[in-house]
């Protein structure tokens, strides 16, 4: 179980790395949402306000490094739940065709919380 934690980790750090960058220098192609155009045009909203992008792509940029460096991980996984939130809710409001990839990142993020539970113990009691 412990390479599958791994993995998961890694390819999380991976994805989260990626799709951070892409917020700054736009190497992969834009989001296409077809019919939805609240989708569209909350995305379009996003990218055109110079704030709201960098500030998601540079905590996802940080977050991807300290799950693959696996470097203050209990924070990262913090830090990560309210982009995780917004991307399920986005996806599953606005555009629930693209869901799998939010729901992916979710769900892991929520298995490594509920793995290092003792991390957070304090902050609930």
């Amino acid at each position: 179980m412990k390479i599958v934690n791994t993995i998961l980790r890694i390819a999380l750090g991976v994805m989260l790395l990626i799709f951070g960058l892409n917020k700054f220098f736009w190497f992969m192609p834009d989001f296409q949402f077809g019919e939805d155009i609240g989708a569209a045009t909350l995305f379009q909203a996003f990218t055109d306000s110079g704030y709201m992008w960098p500030l998601v792509g540079g905590l996802e940029v940080v977050v991807g490094l300290l799950f693959i460096t696996k470097k203050a991980f209990p924070a990262a996984l913090l830090a990560l739940l309210p982009i995780s939130v917004n991307v399920v809710l986005f996806h599953a409001v606005l555009n629930p065709a693209n869901i799998f990839p939010a729901l992916f990142v979710a769900v892991v993020n929520l298995y490594f919380i509920y793995k290092n539970w003792n991390n957070y113990r304090h902050l609930v009691q």
